[in-house]
Protein backbone atom coordinates (compact mmCIF):
# COMPACT_ATOMS: atom_id res chain seq x y z
CA UNK A 1 0.00 0.00 0.00
CA UNK A 2 1.38 3.47 -0.81
CA UNK A 3 2.16 6.08 1.85
CA UNK A 4 0.22 9.54 1.42
CA UNK A 5 2.43 12.37 0.37
CA UNK A 6 2.87 13.77 4.10
CA UNK A 7 4.21 10.36 5.45
CA UNK A 8 7.60 11.56 3.49
CA UNK A 9 10.27 12.97 5.14
CA UNK A 10 11.14 15.01 1.64
CA UNK A 11 7.57 16.79 1.98
CA UNK A 12 8.10 18.30 5.26
CA UNK A 13 11.38 19.31 4.50
CA UNK A 14 9.69 21.08 1.58
CA UNK A 15 7.01 22.33 3.81
CA UNK A 16 9.62 23.84 5.96
CA UNK A 17 11.79 25.44 3.04
CA UNK A 18 8.06 26.79 1.99
CA UNK A 19 7.65 28.90 4.90
CA UNK A 20 11.10 29.96 5.04
CA UNK A 21 10.62 31.32 1.32
CA UNK A 22 7.21 32.65 2.49
CA UNK A 23 8.86 35.18 4.50
CA UNK A 24 11.82 35.59 2.88
CA UNK A 25 9.16 36.77 -0.16
CA UNK A 26 7.06 39.30 2.17
CA UNK A 27 10.30 41.27 2.84
CA UNK A 28 11.25 40.90 -0.58
CA UNK A 29 8.05 42.50 -1.91
CA UNK A 30 8.87 45.06 0.40
CA UNK A 31 12.28 45.98 -0.91
CA UNK A 32 11.07 46.05 -3.95
CA UNK A 33 7.98 48.88 -3.25
CA UNK A 34 10.69 50.86 -1.73
CA UNK A 35 12.97 50.50 -4.76
CA UNK A 36 9.85 51.16 -6.90
CA UNK A 37 9.21 54.06 -5.31
CA UNK A 38 13.02 55.42 -4.68
CA UNK A 39 13.55 54.77 -8.81
CA UNK A 40 10.01 56.94 -9.41
CA UNK A 41 11.87 59.59 -6.99
CA UNK A 42 14.82 59.57 -8.84
CA UNK A 43 13.40 59.83 -12.20
CA UNK A 44 11.07 62.51 -11.60
CA UNK A 45 13.59 64.57 -9.87
CA UNK A 46 16.22 64.20 -12.81
CA UNK A 47 16.48 62.89 -16.18
CA UNK A 48 19.38 60.60 -15.58
CA UNK A 49 19.36 56.99 -15.04
CA UNK A 50 20.60 55.25 -12.04
CA UNK A 51 22.13 51.54 -13.53
CA UNK A 52 22.46 50.22 -10.18
CA UNK A 53 19.11 51.18 -8.89
CA UNK A 54 17.55 49.46 -11.79
CA UNK A 55 19.90 46.79 -11.51
CA UNK A 56 18.57 45.86 -7.63
CA UNK A 57 15.00 46.02 -9.48
CA UNK A 58 15.07 43.88 -11.79
CA UNK A 59 17.46 41.55 -9.95
CA UNK A 60 14.62 41.73 -6.76
CA UNK A 61 11.48 40.66 -9.71
CA UNK A 62 13.48 37.94 -10.59
CA UNK A 63 14.39 36.77 -6.99
CA UNK A 64 10.35 37.46 -6.75
CA UNK A 65 9.60 35.19 -9.61
CA UNK A 66 11.87 32.63 -8.46
CA UNK A 67 10.66 32.39 -5.43
CA UNK A 68 7.13 32.20 -6.02
CA UNK A 69 8.45 29.63 -9.03
CA UNK A 70 9.31 27.34 -5.58
CA UNK A 71 6.37 28.22 -3.83
CA UNK A 72 3.80 27.08 -6.35
CA UNK A 73 5.58 23.38 -7.25
CA UNK A 74 6.75 24.87 -10.51
CA UNK A 75 10.03 24.43 -9.77
CA UNK A 76 11.96 22.42 -7.19
CA UNK A 77 15.30 24.31 -7.61
CA UNK A 78 15.38 26.70 -4.53
CA UNK A 79 16.28 29.86 -5.07
CA UNK A 80 18.81 32.76 -3.30
CA UNK A 81 20.95 31.82 -1.29
CA UNK A 82 21.11 28.04 -2.42
CA UNK A 83 21.75 29.69 -5.49
CA UNK A 84 23.58 32.69 -6.59
CA UNK A 85 21.65 36.72 -6.66
CA UNK A 86 19.51 36.71 -9.76
CA UNK A 87 21.01 38.51 -12.61
CA UNK A 88 19.07 40.44 -14.77
CA UNK A 89 16.81 38.46 -17.05
CA UNK A 90 18.35 38.95 -20.38
CA UNK A 91 15.00 38.70 -22.20
CA UNK A 92 13.90 41.93 -21.03
CA UNK A 93 16.17 43.78 -23.08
Amino acid sequence: MNKPGYANQDFWIRMLFMLIYWGLLNIALTVFGFLVIITTLVRFGSKTELASLNYWLSSTGVFIKQTISFLSFSKEEKPFPFQSWPEKDSRED
